[in-house]
């Protein structure tokens, strides 16, 4: 494998069809409804598309895997015990992916190529590979190369997790490769993320690469120091990456549409995270959960920004790695820099959080750094990804669970069964333990021993 080292907002046009072609011309001819879109459009787009990949459906779910909320009424109730979660619950970010942000992203990478233009390639590329990583880390192998073909290909063949995550590698060192080119177009206000600042998609690549490299702490082929490299890099520029929302209803942050605007009252904040938080009095408990334990204040507001990748992320990363590689007291810098980070983001007072850091047990092991990475990732879905890779924090599948053990992936939606069943590397016929990966037959790659 290479090495890592470092929605859609426009509609389709709806028209009339009358006895004549005289509409086609027409329809030709109307600025309201144009056959192409530029890149500046075509960015913001995607960017969009994914902050509903990583920021709905999937962390709504993988939050109550590990029992950092608590689902207290109808589908999320349910949702607690495994059961009524299927197929068709996985066609929305599938969707949003391939139909939307990705088959947006590769026509701004051919666009760019054809306007001499490297430096929305290169963003491109780093949001495809953003797109792969979230899409692989949740359901295993995917399509990819025979994707995006639109009426050309139906029916595009799987790729397994091993290969996807060399092109995740690859698409990281070729978008890097592209910033680095002088450009005759390159994005500003239409970049959504970063406004155009290409040092930062630099240092966004190298984090995800960081990222993305640690995962592999199961496999053979893990390597500590090609991890702490990475991370150096992305802290040196700064590695937070977010995505912005708005107040207008339809713009809002998803955690808000669900908690506040369509499902209020079907996910309580309450599991094991907050009683971990509870025992130690931890500083951000009133900073992720209201009063009534019913709303996220910080991630949950209209306009809070959906984080991608955070320096403490980054940190925490760093200090897991320096554990691994033996380093045990610069994993404590870390770690603890990692712990301030994620408080000053959330706006703890650097009393508070001094305080918190103070009161660690002074040995540290993966354990720790793991535990408290785990309430640092909150609402995020690597918090998923951590318990598959470490096990920690220790919990397991809750009293009268459909599946006999905490889920470990997600079954493939519904629309590949319908319409490309015949690539779907998962019979239908699965166990729901085989689907959900309790049973280790389907489990990702990268969380077989």
């Amino acid at each position: 494998m290479k090495k890592l080292f470092l929605i859609s907002l426009f509609a389709a046009g709806i028209f009339t069809v009358s006895c004549t072609d005289e509409w086609l011309e027409a329809y030709k001819l109307d600025p309201t409804r144009p056959s192409d879109a530029p890149m500046s459009t075509l960015l913001p787009s995607a960017q969009a598309s994914y902050a509903f990949v990583q920021g709905d459906v999937l962390p709504r779910l993988t939050s109550i895997f590990v029992q950092q909320m608590t689902g207290i009424d109808r589908q999320s109730l349910a949702h607690t015990r495994y059961a009524q979660i299927g197929e068709g619950d996985f066609d929305t970010p599938w969707e949003n992916a391939y139909a939307g942000g990705m088959y947006d992203l590769k026509i701004v990478i051919e666009k760019a190529n054809a306007l001499d233009a490297p430096a929305y390639a290169g963003v491109a590329k780093i949001m495809t590979a953003m797109y792969l990583g979230t899409l692989t880390d949740h359901f295993g192998d995917i399509p990819y190369e025979e994707a995006l073909q639109g009426s050309d290909n139906f029916k595009p063949a799987f790729q397994s997790q091993e290969q996807i995550y060399g092109v995740i590698a690859t698409l990281l060192q070729e978008g890097v490769t592209d910033l680095d080119k002088p450009s005759t177009l390159k994005p500003t206000s239409d970049d959504l993320i970063h406004q155009g600042d290409l040092a930062k998609w630099k240092a966004t690549a190298a984090a995800l690469g960081a990222r993305y490299l640690n995962h592999l702490s199961k496999k053979s082929t893990y390597n500590p120091a090609n991890v702490i490299a990475a991370a150096n890099l992305a802290l040196s520029t700064g590695a937070t990456t977010e995505i912005p929302f708005q107040s207008e209803a339809q713009n809002q942050n998803p955690w808000h549409q669900f908690t506040v605007i369509d499902r209020d009252g079907y996910i309580s904040q309450h599991g094991t995270m907050f009683n971990i938080m509870r025992a130690k009095n931890d500083p951000r408990l009133t900073v992720y959960r209201s009063s009534d334990s019913a709303y996220l204040p910080f991630y949950g507001a209209a306009t809070a920004k959906l984080p991608i990748i955070t320096n403490h992320e980054v940190l925490f990363i760093k200090a897991e790695a320096l554990q691994r590689a033996g380093q045990t007291a610069d994993a404590r810098s870390a770690l603890e820099d990692a712990i301030l980070s994620n408080m000053a983001y959330l706006g703890v007072s650097a009393t508070d959080a001094a305080s918190y850091v103070a009161t660690l047990p002074a040995t540290t092991n993966l354990e720790l750094i793991m535990n408290e990475k785990y309430v640092a990732m909150f609402t995020h879905v690597e918090a998923w990804t951590d318990w598959r890779r470490t096990g920690y924090p220790a919990i397991s599948a809750p009293s009268g669970a459909n599946l006999s053990d905490v889920p470990r992936r997600m079954p493939y939606p519904q629309g590949e069964y319908l319409y490309n069943s015949a690539n779907v590397p998962m019979p239908l016929t699965s166990t729901p333990d085989e689907k959900f990966g309790v049973e280790p037959t389907y489990r990702v790659w990268w969380d077989k021993n």
